[in-house]
């Protein structure tokens, strides 16, 4: 990305996102989306052209309102990234699409994504103490990722990055994740695709407790202790904080070895279908004693 200079109170950018062939791996009803995971590293992008001395741990108060649709056969795509800096010093940034009325006079900004850094010092990048996660409380099943990606979550390849079985309880889930093997961006936030696989585990739970195909649409906080990198393995963790009618709300880690490489605090997953796509009827468990 090219480096951007001039910030007033509120800036915008336009830039192409650069659509890799491993991004279509990740679809839903037939339409290539951008994962939330990548539209972070866009967003941060941005934010590290316009701040380049500052390195991203700390992202907070991210929301994810609608889907970017990406264009079929398109190696570009344009967007742009909405900078503005906060008066504590962090940066807030939306990544943005404008849409023409049928007459091309009026334009309209759709927000997709939206985040805060945090370019401040904090406390909570301190690395805290290794908790053992390795086991979960309750009733448990193992479903393998082959019938994860087969039947729960049908993304591509490139998007199939729960490994082995993932053990599911009412407690939560917990299973080893790969970094990945794709092109992705893994300077400035870290390999995507653990993160994006302890997303996967908190639907997988959504189905089979909820039962509802639950996607990201938000997350309170998200600290990198250690960056994640392709071609690692890693132990992912979710647990459910609250669940309701109206969303699920998970805490998860990720971890290598004894050390925590990354936590996500107030996971948001929600229906966004409205029903359309339904869990198969094995793995549901409401209305049983198992459930929360």
């Amino acid at each position: 990305m090219e480096s951007f200079s001039g910030l007033n109170q509120s800036q915008r950018y336009p830039l192409d996102l650069d659509i890799r062939p491993y991004l279509l791996d990740h679809h839903l009803e037939g339409s290539a989306i951008l994962p939330a995971v990548e539209s972070l590293i866009v967003l941060a992008g941005a934010v590290k052209a316009v701040y380049p001395q500052d390195e991203i741990k700390y992202i907070r108060q991210a929301a994810f309102q609608r889907f970017l649709h990406l264009v079929p056969g398109s190696r570009r795509q344009p967007v742009s990234v909405g900078i503005k800096k906060t008066e504590s010093g962090d940066i807030a940034a939306s990544l943005l699409t404008s849409i023409q009325s049928k007459t091309g006079t009026i334009s309209r900004d759709i927000e997709h994504a939206r985040a805060e850094f945090i370019m401040t010092a904090s406390a909570e990048t301190v690395l805290p103490p290794f908790r053992p996660v390795n086991k979960l409380k309750g009733s448990c099943i193992s479903i393998p990722s082959a019938t994860i990606y087969r039947e729960l979550i049908p993304f591509g390849v490139a998007y199939q990055n729960i490994i082995g079985d993932l053990s599911v309880s009412s407690e939560g889930a917990l299973g080893y994740l790969s970094g990945g093997h794709c092109g992705a961006d893994e300077e400035l936030l870290g390999s995507p695709f653990p993160l994006d696989a302890v997303m996967h585990a908190a639907c997988v739970w959504g189905q089979r407790f909820a039962g509802i195909v639950p996607f990201p649409v938000g997350f309170e906080k998200r600290i990198i202790y250690r960056k994640t990198k392709k071609g690692e393995d890693y132990l992912g963790r979710v647990a459910p904080v609250s669940v309701t009618k109206e969303s699920l709300i998970f805490d998860g880690w990720i971890y290598k070895d004894s050390v925590m490489c990354e936590s996500i605090s107030g996971l948001i997953m929600k229906d966004v279908t409205r029903g359309r796509r339904r869990p198969p009827e094995w793995i549901k468990i409401v209305n049983s004693n198992d459930n929360r």
